[in-house]
């Protein structure tokens, strides 16, 4: 087992930067008309839907709940049927039923997470007419493609924000669907081992990222890493860090109630709890989780495991694991979660296509400290290994294991740690209100050319120095 200490961490983070830029008044929008905004989400909004979804979902409550007008916002989702969802007057949710929704493919593999591939979706037109700006959160599905032809023709500015490792996400998915229909044997080994199509594919998704950011006025990283690839593949590029909120009341440590989860799920108080928050398929190795448990468990050792999430390995994963394992499904409520995370001793996420997870930042708030893998975006969350949670450089379920078992025979360490992550939460972390009048309403205002002008000018050249 290696757990990352340290200066010893290969990776490079980022501290939050919640001071860097002044925090705007509540105010009335001095033009005296609302910026008007659409952003697209090329995904469903269902109760299950990850942490890409939930975040516009915090995005628009916090624009629905401002009392002034400034801004004009839409949102739009991928679903079964066309509709809107007011949220204010000023503020909607709405819904477009897919052209070539991807649920078409699901009798082969089950994908992450449900969109629109049509190349061109005609409907969308009428609600990006009149919008001074567009942000899209992809660059590959309908929505984005559509937005960004609308924006070539009309000169509309164009805003797009960085969420999901898709390119990751592509190579992973074609690698289970072609062991799905291939099987281990020859064809197989043909198509992935000598070929590398799941690579050509990876390679394919992102020169098409590559190429949308350029035609983008303004591009959104979500960690330090991704800003400093976008100003070295895309120099043209004018961008930012977006960060991520949280709720400091829905995920608190005062939630914790170990007795609860006895009378209602069954699990020991004297058992050692981990849990994981997100789809339980490959892109996330829920599996890696799992088979570190069992080994645990093989050992004797009293640790159980708590899957909040679903997805195509569950069954699995519920085989694997018998009475060791709890799996409660997706579509938990945020109050719910809240109480899962404070209730655990351990938040376990091996996943490595992460770029900035909302679950990481959820189980600290909740002063749970966790145990994530040392490579990906989950790692930009653990600035100081061994005082605010944990990395592990190893992939094996073995060396999980290992430094689970480590880790449950350390309590004041983890109490340490946990305390520690609560803090820097209080401290120094954002609210999805102060991100989204930080970090997204400058953007939207610089390239609408309605940046309205604060007292001193110390909002501007904060944000200007920064971007």
């Amino acid at each position: 087992m290696k757990l990352c200490h340290g200066g010893s961490c290969p990776v490079s983070l980022m501290n939050s930067r919640s001071s860097e830029l002044s925090k705007p008044s509540v105010r009335r929008n001095p033009f005296h008309v609302p910026l008007r905004v659409a952003v697209l989400v090329d995904l469903e909004r269902t109760p299950s839907a990850g942490g890409h979804v939930k975040s516009w979902e915090r995005f628009a409550d916090a624009a629905a709940r401002r009392l002034d007008s400034e801004i004009d916002l839409s949102v739009h989702f991928i679903g079964r049927e066309n509709v809107t969802e007011e949220l204010s007057p000023s503020v909607r949710f709405v819904t477009h039923r897919a052209v070539l929704g991807t649920h078409l493919f699901d009798r082969v593999e089950k994908a992450p997470g449900h969109t629109d591939i049509a190349p061109y979706t005609r409907k969308l037109i009428p609600h990006l007419a009149d919008r001074d700006v567009i942000h899209t959160t992809d660059a590959w599905f309908a929505q984005a493609r559509t937005a960004l032809r609308h924006a070539r023709r009309t000169g509309t500015p164009l805003v797009t924000s960085l969420h999901t490792d898709v390119p990751s996400y592509t190579r992973i998915f074609f690698e289970d669907v072609v062991r799905k229909l291939a099987g281990s044997g020859r064809i197989s080994s043909l198509l992935l081992d000598r070929w590398r199509i799941q690579h050509a594919a990876q390679g394919y998704m992102a020169r098409r990222l590559h190429r949308y950011l350029g035609a983008c006025r303004w591009v959104l990283a979500s960690n330090q890493a991704d800003l400093d690839w976008i100003r070295e593949t895309a120099p043209g590029s004018r961008c930012s860090v977006l960060r991520r909120g949280i709720d400091k009341e829905t995920f608190h440590p005062g939630r914790r109630d170990r007795r609860r989860l006895r009378d209602v799920h069954g699990i020991a108080l004297d058992s050692f709890l981990a849990i994981f928050v997100g789809r339980l398929d490959a892109a996330k190795k829920a599996e890696t989780a799992a088979r570190a448990v069992r080994l645990l468990a093989d050992r004797g050792a009293p640790v159980h495991i708590l899957f909040a999430g679903d997805g195509a390995q569950r069954h699995e994963l519920e085989e694997m694991l018998g009475p060791r394992g709890t799996f409660l499904g997706g579509g938990i409520p945020q109050r719910e979660l809240g109480w899962l995370y404070a209730s655990s001793d351990l938040f376990v996420f091996p996943s490595e296509t992460e770029i900035n997870p909302n679950v990481v930042i959820e189980a600290k708030a909740s002063g749970l400290p966790v145990l994530v893998s040392a490579h990906g975006g989950s790692a930009q969350h653990v600035t100081r290994p061994g005082k605010d949670g944990f990395l592990l450089e190893a992939r094996e379920p073995a060396a999980w294991a290992d430094a689970i078992d480590a880790l449950r025979r350390e309590r004041s360490l983890l109490r340490a740690v946990g305390g520690e992550s609560r803090r820097i939460m209080d401290s120094q972390w954002p609210s999805w209100n102060d991100v989204l009048f930080e970090d997204v309403l400058p953007v939207w205002r610089e390239v609408s050319g309605r940046l309205a002008p604060r007292s001193g000018g110390g909002f501007r050249e904060s944000f200007m120095a920064y971007s």
